[in-house]
């Protein structure tokens, strides 16, 4: 760690112990903590946020819960009376402090009205209190080109935020397509030693695999089948179009097995780490709320 590195985690720390516990700390105003380079990625941004992540951490302990957005994080420090927010976006991480029950109350409206102040949010019952207004709701996204947009901003901010806020887990999940329904599609980001992270991939073991078959799957965006006989697709986090890719072979698939409309499409077995609830609301797709089995 660079001098300036330490130098930015330790006024990180100071600033986030000052809004969340000082008598004078300026409710509602964001304060930059890091500046990320213009043309970085999402691996240049996490490493960056990493350090000052872990010495805000160090500082106030862990965070009540964790989460995202398409642009950024959202994290939060939960007291009695104040909420602590790490958040911003591709330019930029900020803290801000609000009072408790207003920011938990405005954030439930902002999604009562449609909007999603974070695309993923978890629990994994940490410290702090409870504002008493959690919204954790999904709503199927309006089309094909918005679906397709919302699940690859998840499969992004997954890979740039989980490695920060729950180091070496795995995040994961399971689409059905009602009109195919049982068959299970697995959308994951996991860390891996061969430097491919983001991964799909379809159960296929009612098909004989064919010539034929090998290229309809193929056509759809599918690589690999394995020794199970589950077509897959995995790509590097590090390569700035894999989000979309993985994201287009999974709804390319769906309209292929006839879906007319996200609204026919349910996830399940939605976890990271086999630990605390994960909430998905943007994932734009309906979420049932009994977790199933990946095999």
């Amino acid at each position: 760690m660079t001098h300036s590195t330490g130098h930015a985690c330790q006024a990180a720390a100071d600033l986030a112990e000052s809004l969340l516990t000082g008598d004078d700390a300026e409710m509602d105003r964001p304060f930059t903590i890091l500046t990320h380079e213009p043309r970085g990625g999402l691996v240049e941004r996490r490493e960056a946020l990493r350090p000052v992540y872990a010495a805000i951490v160090a500082r106030v302990g862990p965070p009540t819960l964790l989460g995202g957005t398409t642009h950024g994080p959202s994290v939060r420090w939960n007291n009695d009376e104040r909420t602590l927010l790490l958040s911003g976006d591709h330019d930029k991480a900020t803290l801000s402090v609000h009072r408790a029950e207003a920011f938990a109350r405005d954030e439930f409206w902002e999604f009562d009205r449609g909007l999603l102040p974070y695309t993923w949010q978890l629990d994994r019952k940490g410290p702090g209190s409870d504002p008493g207004w959690t919204f954790n709701g999904h709503a199927a996204a309006d089309d094909w080109e918005s679906a397709q947009e919302q699940l690859a901003g998840m499969l992004a901010s997954w890979a740039e935020h989980i490695p920060v806020q729950a180091p070496g887990d795995w995040v994961a999940c399971s689409i059905w397509a009602s009109r195919d329904w049982g068959r299970s599609m697995i959308v994951s980001y996991a860390p891996s030693d061969t430097g491919r992270e983001l991964h799909a991939c379809i159960d296929d073991r009612d098909h004989e695999q064919t010539p034929e078959r090998a290229a309809h799957m193929r056509a759809r965006g599918w690589r690999e089948l394995d020794e199970h006989r589950w077509w897959r697709i995995e790509l590097p986090e590090s390569d700035p179009a894999a989000a979309a890719e993985l994201a287009r072979v999974v709804i390319t698939d769906l309209r292929a097995r006839g879906a007319t409309c996200p609204d026919e499409v349910t996830a399940w077995d939605i976890g990271a780490g086999d630990d605390g609830e994960l909430w998905v609301p943007g994932l734009g797709f309906k979420v049932h709320p009994r977790r199933g089995e990946h095999y």
